[in-house]
């Protein structure tokens, strides 16, 4: 009989690229919430914000005496949601799956951020807040409480670290539009400056090298293997830097007759949301998504994440002896495969969603003369 996996979060964007591998390989019972995924396996419907996940003693314990592993992939990433309502899902929802875990004596593989611990800059966030209800920081700050919970279990876990989930690698498909989506759309208006630092990096990472590496890390779980404390499926050093990311959307853009001039790029942690040149010029909006880009981008830096991504077409497991892996080792992911990757993803948006019209009239790049910008802050062009 194959191991039975009980399986968060299959309706969302990882859950759809990891459905078709965890259900080849595992009696899949599916926990959902407001979605049900397109997966043929068994359901249950709970609640991660209730006491024993909104589910009656004895269907708990049947489940927990039926479960090899659990693999928690849900959670709330609305960055607009209050903080109450991100600790009540991701954080109280943690706490209830590794209660689960515990109960039925099985591995947790639990998916987290590798932003966790970006949520120092939440003070700065709230300068945009008439602009834009976006608080990454929030969210941040509450799966990192959740990965304390998880650390917390008294059985084998792992915490998986993703970055930006991008789309699919042989496309760039996605079943919903990201922010980075919004983000591309933005840049499609050809504004005359972005927010980001140009040399900070935009890590990105497809969603099915994701969904392998928690496929790959739940079939270790049961065969015995031990599990690393974390798993960083993130591009490391082959991430974008942000002007390498913008210069794909550039490029793509133009090569679908769209052309656009490149933007000036403006450091977020050096002008406030304001001083943007066009600020009094953009629509409602364009002035809410550079609100959210200019919050968004604040998570940002210029040290790699580690990474733990390796070719997962290999068939040797990983093990916690072996050397850290490198992004040059798993499949050629090198920084040329990131941009290829991020073309594809672009090249998706562009062939199904219609994109905004650059405005007829481009102000003469620089700030306002009512609020002037420190000349350093305001980057060479892409």
């Amino acid at each position: 009989m194959r191991p039975v996996a009980l399986v968060t979060g299959l309706s969302g964007v990882l859950g759809g690229s990891a459905a078709p591998l965890l259900t080849s390989s595992f009696e899949v019972i599916a926990l959902t919430g407001r979605r049900a995924p397109q997966a043929d396996c068994e359901q249950v419907t709970i609640d991660l914000r209730a006491p024993r996940l909104g589910l009656a003693p004895d269907i708990l314990a049947l489940l927990a005496k039926r479960a090899d592993v659990i693999v928690h992939m849900a959670g709330s990433v609305d960055y607009s949601a209050s903080p109450q309502q991100l600790h009540a899902v991701n954080e109280a929802g943690a706490a209830e799956m590794v209660a689960l875990a515990e109960a039925a004596d099985c591995p947790l593989v639990s998916v987290s951020t590798a932003f966790a611990a970006r949520h120092a800059q939440a003070p700065r966030e709230a300068a945009a807040a008439t602009a834009t209800s976006a608080r990454p920081a929030a969210y941040h700050r509450s799966k990192a409480a959740a990965d304390e919970r998880v650390r917390a279990c008294r059985g084998p876990h792992t915490i998986v670290r993703p970055s930006i989930v991008m789309g699919d690698s042989r496309d760039g498909s996605m079943p919903e539009l990201q922010n980075m989506h919004r983000m591309v759309a933005l840049l499609a208006g050809g504004p005359t400056a972005m927010f980001g630092h140009p040399d900070h990096l935009v890590d990105m990472v497809p969603r099915d090298h994701v969904a392998r590496a928690v496929h790959r890390l739940a079939q270790d779980a049961v065969d015995g293997r031990p599990l690393p404390a974390e798993f960083w499926a993130t591009a490391g050093p082959a991430a974008l830097t942000m002007r390498q990311w913008t210069q794909v959307v550039v490029e793509r853009l133009a090569r679908a007759g769209r052309p656009v001039a490149p933007p000036l790029h403006l450091d977020p942690f050096e002008v406030a949301l304001t001083d943007h040149p066009d600020w009094d010029r953009l629509p409602r909006a364009a002035r809410r998504g550079m609100a959210t880009l200019w919050v968004s981008t604040l998570a940002l830096a210029e040290d790699h994440f580690p990474t733990s991504l390796t070719d997962l077409d290999r068939h040797d497991p990983p093990h916690p002896g072996r050397p850290a892996h490198t992004v040059d080792g798993h499949g050629g992911f090198d920084n040329d495969r990131a941009r290829a990757l991020f073309a594809a993803d672009v090249d998706w948006l562009l062939d199904r969603t219609p994109m905004p019209r650059p405005r007829t009239q481009r102000t003469t790049p620089g700030p306002a003369p009512h609020r002037p910008t420190p000349a350093h802050t305001v980057r060479e062009r892409a």
